[in-house]
């Protein structure tokens, strides 16, 4: 899979380290950049090459049990949509 971020440099860069030694189950291949972009822009791009390891093709099944800004649990699907609970 080949991803693109763009921002400051200095945002890139921290994405890229993140997502280099962040999550166990996402490997970065290859990154390719920052170059700058057109114009007089002050922002830069950037091009990943990730493998996502064990990837469940089920993506309507595929739920991410995260916190709020306030520590309440939240549920979410893959596209970051809140999923609510049925009480039970």
């Amino acid at each position: 899979m080949k991803l693109r971020i763009m921002g400051t440099e200095a945002e890139c860069a921290r994405l890229a380290f993140l997502l280099r030694f962040g999550p166990a189950d996402l490997e970065v291949l290859q990154v390719d950049g920052p170059y700058p972009n057109r114009g007089d822009s002050k922002q830069v791009r950037a091009y990943l090459e990730v493998r996502l390891h064990d990837v469940n093709p089920l993506v309507d099944r595929t739920f991410y049990s995260l916190v709020d800004r306030e520590g309440r649990p939240v549920l979410v699907d893959a596209w970051g949509n809140v999923v609510e609970r049925e009480e039970g």
